[in-house]
C-alpha cells in the first residue's frame, strides 16, 4: 500500500491552526483567540509527526545517550555523553521535555474530542494506539512518569501531574491497545490522507495495535512472565505484521527543517557530520561495524560510508570504538584519524527524506520467534527467525532512492547470509535468544530507543562497557534517563513521590520491567 508523504501544504496548515494549542495551557483559558473548535484531522496529522520526533529530542535522547549507549554510534566528543556514561541535565531531559507539552497533549485531547461521537470510533482508536506509542517510549526510558494525568492541562486544569507506577503504565497501556483494535469499524469515517501511516486503513491500524501489544506483552518476560505470556498470546491471536507493507512507516520530505524532515538524519547532517567527516562529531562504532563486517552482512554498504571519499565499500569501513575522547583516542591501537573512520551513509539512512519505522515487521517475526521458544506462541522458530533476517534486510532497500548508486540487497544476498549463518537449531534457549535479539538490535539501527529497551530486557547482544574517565555508573552500561532537573522544583511533591517508589533519579535504578 502506498504510503501519504506528507506535504508541505498540509502541514503547515496543521501547525497554523494548532498555533494557539502550543501555548501554555494556563493562558489559554484566558486567551480569547484559542481554538474552540480544532480540526481533528490537522491534530492527528501533526501528532503523528511529534509522536516520531523531533531533531531537538531525537538528537539528543535517540542518538546522543541510546545510540552511543547501544553501541550503533560513538563518539570523542565530550557532549556525547551516552558514549561514555555521563550526566547531561539537557540531553538526558530533552525527551521527557518534548513529548509531554507535543505529542502527548495533542492526543491525549485528541482522544477526549472524539469520545463523544460513535461515528468518530476508528479516529478515537487511532489516537489512543498512537498516545500508547508515545507513552511507552517515556514510560521505557524514565520509569515512572506522568500517565494518567498527563497531557491534561487545557481540558483538566492538571498543570503538575502525578507519577504512575510503571506496572499501571503498562497495564493500561495493554488495556487501551485491545479495546481500541477491537474497536475498529470500517463502516466508519476514518482519517483518511490525514494519517500518515495507513491513510485510515483500519485493518493495517489493527495490525499495528497488536504488533505494538506484542512488543509490550515481551517487555514484561522479565518482570512477570505470565502476564507476559497472557498479552503475547492476545497479540498474536489478533494478528500482527506479515509483510513489509504492514509495518508502521512514516515518510519524511526534504522540506524545511521543522515540518517532517527525518528528526535522526536532520541532526546528523547538521550537527554530526561535517568536513567530510575530517572533523564528524560521531561515527558508526566499532561493535556494530565489526558485527556487520564480520559476518559479510550486506546491510553494511547501505548502513556505512566513508563521507570524506563516498567509500561504502564493506571491505574499507571501520568502526570507532566507544568511550574516548579526543585525547585518550591516541591510545588506541591502530588509531590514525578521524576521517578513516564509518559515518552513516548519507545516501540512505542519514538523508533529509529517509523513512521512519516505528515498528517493523522484521521485529515482529524475531519476538514471535521469542514467543515459540518460551512456549508462548506457535510456529517454528527457525522458519521466524529467517523471515525476521529476510525482512530485516528488504526493509533496507527502502532507505535506497531510485537511481542511487548504492545496489539494493538481493533476495540472493539474504539467502547466502541465512546459509553461512543458520539458526542454532541445536543450542540453548539461552543461545537462540542470543541470535535472535542480536539480530534484532541490528534491525534497529536509527531505532536507538527501542534497541536500549530491548537490550535492557534481554541482555543481548552481549555489549562490553566502557570505563571512561568521570562517569557516574561505575562502568555500567546504564539502565535508564533521568527526569527533567526543573520537575524537583516545578513538581517537587509527585517528583519525591516517584523517586520515593521507583529509586533515586540515577541512571543505574532499574525500571519496574528491568528488574
Amino acid at each position: 500500500m502506498k504510503r501519504y508523504k506528507l506535504g508541505i501544504v498540509l502541514l503547515g496548515a496543521a501547525l497554523f491552526s494548532l498555533s494557539s494549542c502550543t501555548k501554555d495551557f494556563e493562558e489559554l483559558n484566558k486567551n480569547p483567540n484559542e481554538v474552540t473548535n480544532p480540526n481533528i484531522d490537522y491534530i492527528f496529522t501533526y501528532s503523528i509527526v511529534r509522536a516520531n520526533g523531533q531533531g531537538f529530542e531525537m538528537h539528543r535522547a535517540n542518538l546522543i545517550y541510546c545510540a552511543a549507549m547501544i553501541q550503533h554510534f560513538a563518539s570523542l566528543n565530550g557532549y556525547w555523553t551516552g558514549d561514555k556514561y555521563t550526566y547531561s541535565s539537557e540531553y538526558s531531559s530533552a525527551f521527557f521535555g518534548s513529548m509531554y507539552p507535543s505529542a502527548v497533549r495533542e492526543l491525549t485531547q485528541l482522544v477526549e474530542l472524539t469520545s463523544t461521537d460513535p461515528e468518530l470510533v476508528n479516529k478515537k482508536s487511532a489516537a489512543r494506539i498512537m498516545r500508547v506509542y508515545t507513552m511507552h517510549r517515556l514510560t521505557d526510558l524514565y520509569g515512572d512518569v506522568p500517565y494518567f494525568e498527563a497531557g491534561k492541562g487545557y481540558t483538566g486544569g492538571i498543570f503538575k501531574p502525578k507519577y504512575d507506577k510503571q506496572s499501571d503504565i503498562y497495564k493500561d497501556m495493554l488495556k487501551e491497545l485491545e479495546e481500541s483494535a477491537t474497536a475498529f469499524n470500517a463502516s466508519k469515517p476514518t482519517f483518511g490522507n490525514a494519517d500518515l501511516l495507513y491513510k485510515g486503513d483500519v485493518v493495517k491500524w489493527k495490525k499495528f495495535a497488536y504488533s505494538l501489544m506484542l512488543r509490550l506483552g515481551m517487555r514484561l518476560s522479565k518482570v512477570d512472565a505470565g502476564l507476559a505470556q497472557q498479552w503475547v498470546a492476545k497479540a498474536l491471536a489478533g494478528g500482527v505484521f506479515q509483510t513489509l507493507d504492514d509495518q508502521a512507516k512514516l515518510d519524511h520530505a526534504v522540506g524545511p527543517e521543522g515540518i517532517n524532515r527525518n528528526p535522526t538524519a536532520s541532526q546528523l547532517l547538521s550537527e554530526e557530520i561535517k568536513d567530510g567527516g575530517n572533523t564528524s562529531n560521531s561515527k558508526l562504532s566499532r561493535t556494530l561495524i565489526d558485527f556487520l563486517r564480520n559476518n559479510a552482512d550486506p546491510r553494511l554498504r547501505v548502513i556505512a560510508r566513508k563521507q570524506n571519499s563516498g567509500d561504502n565499500n564493506p571491505a574499507n569501513q571501520k568502526g570507532l570504538p566507544n568511550g574516548y575522547d579526543n585525547t585518550t583516542i591516541t591510545s588506541y591501537p591502530g588509531w590514525t584519524q578521524l576521517a578513516d573512520y564509518s559515518d552513516p551513509n548519507t545516501l540512505t539512512f542519514a538523508r533529509w527524506d529517509a523513512p521512519s519505522i516505528l515498528i517493523s515487521t522484521a521485529e515482529v517475526k524475531f519476538l514471535q520467534a521469542e514467543a515459540v521458544i518460551r512456549g508462548w506462541g506457535t510456529g517454528n522458530a527457525q522458519t521466524l527467525y529467517d523471515e525476521g533476517v529476510t525482512l530485516a534486510m528488504q526493509m533496507l532497500n527502502l532507505y535506497i532512492p531510485a537511481g542511487s548508486s548504492v545496489a539494493n540487497i538481493t533476495n540472493a544476498e539474504i539467502t547466502a547470509y541465512l546459509v553461512a549463518h543458520p539458526f542454532n537449531v541445536a543450542g540453548t534457549n539461552a543461545q537462540k535468544l542470543e541470535q535472535i535479539h542480536t539480530q534484532l538490535w541490528a534491525s534497529l539501527f536509527f531505532n536507538a530507543i527501542e534497541a536500549f529497551a530491548n537490550w535492557r530486557r534481554t541482555g543481548y547482544p552481549v555489549l562490553t562497557p566502557v570505563n571512561y574517565p568521570g562517569n557516574i555508573t561505575n562502568g555500567t552500561i546504564p539502565r535508564r534517563l533521568r527526569y527533567p532537573e526543573a520537575e524537583a522544583v516545578n513538581n517537587a511533591t509527585n517528583y519525591q513521590a516517584a523517586l520515593a517508589q521507583q529509586g533515586a533519579d540515577e541512571f543505574t535504578t532499574k525500571v519496574w520491567w528491568d528488574k
